[in-house]
């Protein structure tokens, strides 16, 4: 749900008068977080990149593509979960060559991710690119559910994106 809050009048005495003060900020700006309507509308740009469906031979599309705008986060998002029966290296190294061929550049690599040290988190992102795509960066990430203990043989790919920066892998 996202919370948008109206302005809401304020009645502050000042020397007998009664003085109304607005507390609109909210209101004014859209809420505090949130997709602005130029981040809406690059969600479907970024479903149709041609990286998502770039996949190794031995891959195989899981599921529907899927895109969308995170409104707790303020950004756009597409996304394609496959199947693999390659090494999880051969579907790391395929990625390497093919988003470089498509103008991604390399931002991040980690083969095996792992939490921060005294951490709960997780850098999920096996490999992570960035993108010049619709006037603001895109992101990329090449990612494992196996990482979170999760879906074994599937890994997934990710473009993020929001025109104030909010996006990352």
């Amino acid at each position: 749900m996202r919370l948008k809050r109206a302005a809401t009048p304020l009645l502050v005495g000042v020397g007998g008068l009664a003085v109304v003060v607005a507390t609109g900020v909210w209101a004014l700006s859209g809420g505090l977080y949130g997709c602005t309507k130029a981040d809406r509308e690059l969600a479907p740009t970024l479903a149709s990149l041609p990286i998502l469906d770039a996949h190794p031979s031995r891959t195989r599309p899981e599921d529907e593509r899927y895109s969308g705008c995170d409104d707790d986060d303020g950004f756009a998002y597409a996304g394609q979960y496959y199947r693999y029966t390659t090494s999880r290296a051969d579907v790391l190294a395929f990625y390497r060559q093919a988003a470089e061929e498509d103008g991604w550049r390399l931002e991040s690599a980690d083969s095996s991710p792992s939490p921060a040290p005294g951490s709960l988190a997780i850098d999920t992102s096996a490999l992570c690119f960035e993108k010049p795509v619709a006037g603001t960066t895109a992101h990329l990430a090449v990612w494992f559910p196996s990482d979170l203990g999760d879906s074994p043989g599937d890994y997934g790919l990710d473009v993020t994106a929001s025109h104030d920066g909010a996006a990352w892998c």
